[in-house]
């Protein structure tokens, strides 16, 4: 009883170590950041974020930006993420992704910086990179 009560609690703890440790990627904090932000889930999509680009959620939450974005994503359908491309660098990450929607036939690329703090992959944005995004539309 007691070796089968021991083998129990290795088998969960390590099955708690590999999911714990596979959502920890650089694609994963990407997807989720992604998914967070395409429902306008700012607090969510913070957990994902570094200092600075919480500092921008919060500044976009604050200019009415989630009403916008709700409006898109009802618009626009249920999002598919597809990491196409991760490049690591130590503690830094640049991820490609492929944004589809259902009721769209258009896929937008987008690029999202990624720092390592503390053991996380955390997405890293600041006001130049949403200039850069606004330049393209132009």
């Amino acid at each position: 009883m007691m070796k089968k009560t021991i083998f129990n609690l290795f088998l969960l703890t390590t099955l708690s170590l590999i999911v714990s440790c596979s959502g920890n990627s650089p694609e994963s904090a990407a997807k989720a950041f992604l998914k967070k932000m395409h429902k306008a889930d700012f607090e969510g999509a913070k957990e994902y974020a570094t200092t600075d680009t919480k500092s921008l959620l919060t500044t976009m939450e604050s200019f009415g930006a989630g009403d916008k974005i709700l409006d898109d994503s009802k618009e626009q359908g249920s999002l598919s993420i597809k990491v196409v491309d991760t490049q690591v660098d130590g503690d830094s990450a640049v991820c490609k992704v492929e944004l589809s929607y259902s009721n769209s036939d258009k896929v937008d690329n987008q690029t999202l910086k990624l720092i390592k703090k503390d053991g996380k992959w955390l997405v890293s944005m600041g006001k130049e990179d949403t200039k850069k995004e606004d330049n393209k539309k132009e």
